[in-house]
């Protein structure tokens, strides 16, 4: 049977829920001999304070958090045939995953949620609510 997924993004943030994201993205990929991306968006303005250490002076911001992210899904990765690549973009969250599935042409968008319930919805809207709803592919959000 031919396989309708050959690319897949997973965008990651740090959080459990995105670990679980990739996770479950290298399993599809598995069974779909696929390729993956993970894809990290730093936020212009965030994260929070206390979400990540400040950087060492002389280090970019982007780089520091993007390492410090990476770190934490390296050794999924090492334990995967699945063939991969990372991206690395400053932007909004969901607008970037948007575009980069867009531009890419991906097949399936393998996303973590943060368990946010209605009131947080609604106050500070979800991103994967966001790329549920406006990406150009299907997209699979991974509780």
């Amino acid at each position: 049977m031919k396989s309708f997924i050959k690319k897949i993004l997973i965008p990651i943030d740090g959080s459990e829920p995105s670990k679980k994201g990739l996770e479950m993205g290298i399993k599809i990929a598995e069974s779909a001999n696929a390729e993956i991306t993970i894809l990290e968006v730093i936020e212009e303005f965030g994260p929070l304070p206390g979400y990540y250490e400040a950087p060492p002076p002389n280090i970019e911001r982007i780089k520091w958090i993007a390492q410090q992210r990476f770190e934490k899904i390296h050794p999924i990765l090492e334990k995967t045939k699945v063939k991969w690549k990372r991206k690395v973009e400053e932007g909004y969250p969901a607008e970037m995953i948007i575009k980069t599935a867009e531009e890419g042409n991906y097949d399936l968008i393998v996303i973590g949620s943060r368990g946010m319930g209605f009131f947080g919805r609604f106050l500070l809207g979800s991103v994967s609510d966001r790329v549920v709803h406006h990406a150009p592919c299907s997209v699979l959000v991974v509780k």
